[in-house]
């Protein structure tokens, strides 16, 4: 855990770079920096990561599938699947409703699930099940990565959390404008040129990691893909507050269809 003045100078550096203020304490009262600065779940040996890149695989496809079954697609269903779904969404809500008439308050978990069956269960998991795709999607994104830097050569590679930090700030950065960054040196002295190598380098001091921030910066550029220039913290904070149709454009994007 980072130390609160340690947020606060991460947040108004990352803020800055991407134009907008982050509220750095949850409704749990836990104080965020504005991107993940976790060190990356380095394992052991490559069976150990392998058992977690398999496990986490199996875990989208299962999603997807539930997703394939339960969002319904206005464009796509036959008239026979959009009743199937109806009718299902029906029995779901009622067996929740007598589900929730059992629940006891003990904890805030408690009061947490009681809020989804009380706001419509059907619906509700289905904007969990997708939100969990979601992460679970990005969480494999990183293990790609540290397949590809870790697992693929013959030593660890040199800097890797260097690379880990660069990688996220360039995607939240691609994310937010819609553009991947740049990096350059300037020719008056021996320091980034552009916003996003001087955000780096200051995200860098701030975390005490002692890397080269050009070499950094332009691999973690160089990983960036189409995915990267979307969205997918908006579309998250759709699926909390859109109606029940609202899934469908969000579900298909997100399953490629």
């Amino acid at each position: 855990m980072l130390a609160d003045d340690k947020v606060d100078s991460l947040n108004a550096v990352v803020g800055k770079l991407i134009g907008r203020e982050h509220k750095p304490r949850t409704l749990f009262g836990q104080y965020t920096p504005i991107i993940d600065v976790s060190r990356a779940n380095v394992h052991e040996s490559k069976k150990e990561f392998m058992v977690e890149l398999a496990a986490v695989e199996a875990v989208m496809a299962s999603l997807k599938s539930i997703i394939d079954q339960i969002v319904p697609d206005d464009e796509k269903d036959t008239p026979e699947r959009k009743a199937m779904l109806d009718r299902l969404s029906l029995a779901i809500e009622g067996k929740a409703v007598q589900h929730a008439r059992q629940k006891s308050l003990n904890s805030a978990g408690d009061l947490a699930l009681k809020n989804i069956f009380d706001t419509g269960f059907h619906y509700g998991t289905m904007r969990l099940i997708i939100a969990m795709y979601l992460i679970y999607r990005e969480h494999l994104a990183e293990l790609k990565d540290q397949e590809a830097q870790f697992w693929t050569v013959s030593s660890r590679p040199p800097n890797y959390y260097a690379r880990t930090i660069a990688l996220r700030l360039a995607r939240l950065y691609s994310r937010e404008n819609g553009k991947p960054p740049t990096f350059g040196m300037s020719r008056e002295g021996n320091f980034p040129s552009t916003d996003f190598g001087r955000a780096l380098e200051e995200v860098f001091r701030i975390l005490e990691i002692k890397a080269s921030v050009r070499n950094a910066a332009t691999w973690a550029i160089a990983q960036l893909t189409d995915d990267d220039l979307r969205q997918p913290v908006n579309a998250l904070a759709g699926l909390l507050g859109f109606p029940d149709r609202s899934l469908l454009p969000i579900a298909n994007a997100m399953m490629g269809r």
